[in-house]
C-alpha cells in the first residue's frame, strides 16, 4: 500500500469514527471537498503541511495517519459513508 492511499484511508476512517461527512470536514480543514475526496481515494501527493492539518482536525498525531491496520479497517467501509450517515446505519 502506497503511502498517499495509507493517509487516505486512514483520514477516511478517522472522518466515520468521528460521524464527520466530506463537506464538514472540508469546512474544518478550509480544503475544498474535492481534495477531500481525492485524498481518501489515495491520489493526493500531500504535503508534510497538509498532513499535519488533518492530524490536527482529528486531534490525532500524524503517524496514525500511516497506521496499516486503520487503513486496512477503511477499505471495509462504504465508498459513500455520508450516505449512511444520513440513515444512521452503520
Amino acid at each position: 500500500m502506497s503511502a498517499m492511499e495509507l493517509v487516505g484511508l486512514n483520514m477516511k476512517w478517522y472522518r466515520y469514527q468521528r460521524n464527520i461527512t466530506q463537506e464538514q470536514f472540508a469546512n474544518k480543514t478550509k480544503f475544498k471537498m474535492a481534495y477531500i475526496s481525492t485524498i481518501e481515494n489515495g491520489d493526493a501527493n500531500l504535503t508534510c503541511k497538509n498532513i499535519d492539518l488533518i492530524a490536527k482536525a482529528f486531534g490525532i498525531k500524524q503517524e496514525l495517519l500511516f497506521n496499516e491496520e486503520t487503513a486496512i479497517k477503511a477499505r471495509a467501509l462504504p465508498n459513500r459513508v455520508d450516505m449512511y450517515y444520513k440513515y444512521n446505519i452503520k
